[in-house]
Order: structure tokens, then sequence, then C-alpha cells
């Protein structure tokens, strides 16, 4: 059976850490459990409000970047592929302003396999505990 699905932070599957100043690193990671499939649409959208470490909003001009990974994290395929923070606005009821999926297909997630969000932010880091996201998707159990 395949249902819409909403991934966020809060999920026991998520994986979170705080980044470092300019580099990419994943802030949330989704591993896909046992006995479940993602079925991600070119349709499907992407929220995302982001914070530093020092309580203020992520910088503008930071990158944000959706990424597919196989079980092992070896195979990466982007999904948004390094929007600036400023394409989200912390935008989170209108689905026409939303960021859509960066791919031409549904793509199959499969389990074990994990879908990471990335960010790099300028300066100073970005804060686990301050920033939150929505992925609205499809499973499939």
């Amino acid at each position: 059976m395949i249902e819409p699905f909403v991934i966020t932070q809060e999920d026991s599957d998520i994986t979170q850490a705080d980044t470092t100043a300019d580099e990419l690193q994943d802030l949330f990671k989704y591993r896909v459990p046992k006995g479940m499939k993602i079925h991600l649409r070119p349709d499907d959208v992407l929220a995302f409000y982001g914070r530093e470490t020092d309580d203020t909003a992520m910088q503008a001009n930071a990158l944000v970047k959706l990424e597919l990974r196989d079980a092992t994290a070896e195979e990466k395929t982007p999904l948004v592929n390094s929007a600036q923070y400023a394409n989200f606005n912390g935008e989170f009821q209108d689905e026409d302003k939303l960021v859509k999926l960066e791919i031409a297909n549904e793509r199959i997630v499969g389990e074990q396999e994990y879908i990471s969000l990335m960010v790099k932010n300028p300066s100073p880091y970005a804060d686990k505990d301050l920033s939150y996201f929505e992925l609205r998707t499809h499973r499939e159990y």
C-alpha cells in the first residue's frame, strides 16, 4: 500500500548533527526502516527552516542539499542540488512556495537506504536542535 508520508526531524529514524561552518555536511539523515520503501516523486516538496547555533536565522546564501544514498552511503544522487537557503523562506504551508525535488521520474528508496539533508552555512554552525524540516513524499509498507 502506498500512502502520503511526511519525514521530519522528529522521526525516530533520523540522525541529527550540528554542522561545521562553511562545509557541506549532514544536518539530518533519515534511514528507511526495514519493511518500508519511500516513493520520491517529482512533485514531492521539501520545507526547511534553519537556525544557527547563536539562535539566528541561517544566512540567505547558505546552501541546502537533499541527497539520496544507498545503504553503504557511497552511491549518492542529488534530490535538491545545492539550493540557496533564501529559496526556502521558512515556508511550510503554501505548497506552491515549497522547494520541489529535482527529479524527472519517481525514485524508490529501499530499506536501509538514506535521505540526507545537508547544509553549508558560511558562519556559524547550523544547529540541529533549532532547525526543522518536512519532506512530503510517499511510503510503501
